[in-house]
């Protein structure tokens, strides 16, 4: 039964204005199914607003612990840079004070190369004056042997 049948049902007296009446009454169905129409869009679109309000929930959510992991990401690396540095500080400073120390040693293997070529020098002139000793000592006995040889009283050999 439509919103006006029930006009039907109404003695004739009523009728009078059926024709002015009738009009009236089909715009109001339509305006009955608009509103209908409307009232079925509006909960579509509440559905849709509270979908979405979910959605958005979640990816603020979804955001939110991506920018957490970001910001452990850069604590670490921030973290590892700095620890980075300090290892390379170190590194620099072994590698100079090895360097200092490959210098120094370098100068003492020099000095000491310079002592030992002079004391291989003074040992060969040791040596030679030894040995020219010993032919003068030597020369000096066989003469002192001649010279004892030659006294009188001496072994005759």
């Amino acid at each position: 039964m439509k919103g006006y049948d029930w006009f039907l049902f109404f003695p004739i007296h009523f009728m009078v204005g059926w024709f002015t009446i009738t009009p009236m009454l089909q715009d109001l169905d339509s305006l009955a199914a608009r509103l209908g129409q409307m009232v079925q869009f509006t909960r579509q679109l509440q559905t849709e607003r509270a979908a979405l309000q979910a959605r958005l929930k979640n990816l603020e959510q979804e955001r939110d612990a991506l920018r957490d992991q970001l910001q452990r990401r850069e604590a670490d690396y921030s973290s590892m840079t700095e620890r980075f540095n300090v290892h390379e500080a170190e590194v620099q400073a072994l590698r100079a004070e090895a360097e200092a120390t490959q210098a120094t040693l370098q100068i003492e293997a020099t000095q000491y190369k310079v002592e030992c070529e002079a004391v291989k020098q003074k040992l060969a002139a040791s040596q030679a004056d030894t040995s020219r000793l010993r032919q003068v000592a030597d020369k000096a006995k066989e003469h002192i042997d001649s010279i004892l040889m030659r006294l009188p009283g001496a072994p005759q050999e």
